[in-house]
């Protein structure tokens, strides 16, 4: 069976450990034995353009383990304590579409239901804020810029969410005993409703929510045909092969995260995030099926596997498991707890732009001198390039590192430097240090560094996948 996360890990590996660096100031990351060069002749035609430090990361990890035992744990910012996210803590609905003591159990899982879709919804579109919608070519520094980042696309979608939040009814036309947990029609980001979105009518959903633009920056969002178009890929899938219904699709997974991102790319195309190195040399690339085991493919999925993690965090870690009213054998008993994941520690971390960004601006990352100038000027890089696959797979592999190391870490100073710290906190420890959530911390970092002006330009490349 086809394991999308770990074949992340595995072609980032074998991308930092097989290919050969650009030049000779980047140090060669470590070797290993079980991904050598040897075993695929192809990466032998490349150079790559970035490079690990390990003393950096060392460090890194070092500073990361202090701040967790300072704070005793790992300080993320949870799903929604920026306000930011939809949680359908005010939807009212559901009343009359069921009867008897099952009315909560019900209410509860289209509650579930509606924020599964605003997730999905929001992961479809998740990618690419920077340009200016129309804008063809490289951003001059000097004109207009657009300032929309991903927290005014979240709110904007949040409002879209809470608009039928106390007049929402059942969606279900089905007859039967049972209705099906399906959002209804007056909920925007209902499949039905999303297969029927037309590029002017999302722009116009989405438009009054951002901030109003000034002289010097607007708040527009790029690429509005091709983010319909994924939307409707969306609702489509969610109809044709769910049900549609978002935790019918979840809950097929049987609450495995790396299952769960299998599902995601087999349903809706516009999330498979690979990058086929045939594609470079001869032209040609891997259908889907052939890449999930074709040794040119190097994969990331970074939206499928943020999605994931974000269902996680709204619907699995930060509630508690369901427990029905009534009785143990509800006919929703395969929807209560489908988000809470028993191997979210598969996921890998998000390649994306703001990661990159602050590994680089910690010294964890090194560029070569021509990717440095390309990235510091602002300049687009090419899509599915060296240099964009090197950055993307040197993220993967350097998040994974750090979080390795730092639960190396966590072991030796409990032990050496906390003699009051007990076995069950120290597993709690380690338990909350995974990719996702360095990942997490990272991003915060990064975000709030940003805002103070104090980081280097991020990469840049025209992408729908981050």
């Amino acid at each position: 069976m086809f394991s999308p996360t770990a074949s992340v890990r595995s072609s980032c590996r074998r991308w930092m450990e097989s290919v050969p660096p650009l030049e000779d100031g980047l140090d060669p990351t470590p070797e290993a034995t079980s991904l050598r060069f040897d075993h695929n002749p192809l990466f032998h035609n490349f150079k790559r353009s970035v490079a690990i430090n390990s003393s950096a990361l060392n460090k890194f990890a070092s500073d990361i383990t202090d701040s967790i035992l300072a704070n005793k744990s790992l300080k993320v910012t949870e799903w929604d304590a920026d306000g930011w996210h939809y949680t359908g803590a005010n939807y009212l609905g559901g009343d009359g579409a069921i009867d008897g003591e099952r009315v909560s159990e019900y209410k509860e899982l289209m509650r579930m239901e509606r924020v599964a879709l605003y997730i999905l919804t929001m992961d479809a579109i998740n990618f690419c804020f920077w340009p200016l919608p129309g804008d063809g070519g490289v951003e001059d520094c000097n004109k207009e810029k657009n300032g929309l980042e991903y927290e005014h696309l979240a709110i904007a979608l949040r409002k879209i969410a809470e608009m039928d939040d106390a007049t929402a009814h059942t969606g279900n036309d089905y007859g039967g005993a049972l209705p099906k947990i399906c959002a209804a029609s007056s909920y925007e980001l209902s499949p039905s409703n999303l297969v029927a979105l037309t590029p002017n009518k999302l722009q116009s959903l989405l438009q009054p929510h951002f901030p109003p633009s000034t002289k010097s920056q607007r708040y527009q969002l790029p690429n509005i045909q091709t983010r319909c178009e994924l939307l409707k890929e969306l609702g489509n899938a969610l109809m044709r092969y769910h049900d549609g219904s978002a935790l019918t699709m979840i809950a097929k997974a049987n609450q495995s995260a790396d299952a769960l991102v299998r599902i995601i790319m087999d349903s809706f195309p516009g999330f498979r995030d690979y990058v086929d190195i045939n594609n470079i040399l001869q032209g040609s690339t891997s259908g889907w099926e052939s890449a999930k085991s074709s040794p040119s493919v190097i994969h990331f999925y970074k939206r499928a596997q943020i999605a994931v993690a974000d269902l996680w965090a709204a619907l699995g870690r930060c509630q508690p498991e369901f427990t029905p009213l009534v009785d143990s054998e509800s006919p929703y008993k395969y929807l209560q707890n489908c988000c809470h994941f028993t191997d979210m520690n598969t996921i890998t971390t998000f390649p994306d732009y703001r990661v990159p960004q602050i590994l680089r601006h910690v010294g964890v990352m090194k560029y070569a001198t021509s990717l440095a100038n390309e990235v510091d000027d602002q300049v687009e890089l090419e899509k599915s390039g060296i240099d964009e696959i090197s950055i993307r797979a040197a993220t993967v592999v350097a998040v994974e590192d750090l979080v390795k190391k730092v639960k190396e870490n966590l072991g030796v100073k409990t032990y050496v430097e906390d003699s009051a710290i007990d076995q069950s906190k120290l597993d709690k420890l380690l338990e909350d240090v995974s990719a996702v959530t360095i990942d997490w911390y990272l991003w915060q970092q990064g975000e709030m560094l940003d805002r103070q002006n104090l980081l280097e330009p991020h990469h840049r490349v025209r992408t729908i996948y981050y």
